[in-house]
């Protein structure tokens, strides 16, 4: 993945608050950043394949909360799985292609 990919997957998840690489977490095959705001919040995009990029985000208390897969292809990540936590539970929720379309 290089730099531009990874920006522009790092601006789907940005809202009010922008993230920050942390250089204590991250490694070759994964990149960390946490929140200005809040250094407990992060957000893990994971080298899977050379094509392929896992995201993970979590809240203040460690709990993944959204788990999307997206495919590398020229120079626009497209994402092609989501999961979301479910409210009140313990799982994720997966969405189809059709879903995702109306969610982004």
């Amino acid at each position: 993945m290089n730099k531009k990919q990874e920006q522009q997957i790092l601006d789907y998840y940005s809202t009010t608050d922008k993230y920050i690489r942390s250089k204590t977490h991250s490694n070759a095959h994964q990149t960390v950043f946490t929140k200005e705001s809040d250094k407990y919040q992060s957000l893990v995009l994971e080298q899977k394949s050379q094509c392929e990029v896992e995201v993970r985000q979590t809240d203040s208390h460690g709990t993944i909360t959204a788990r999307d897969n997206y495919e590398l292809t020229r120079n626009i990540p497209k994402c092609v799985g989501v999961e979301r936590l479910c409210e009140g539970a313990n799982f994720q929720i997966p969405f189809n292609a059709d879903e995702i379309n109306l969610i982004y």
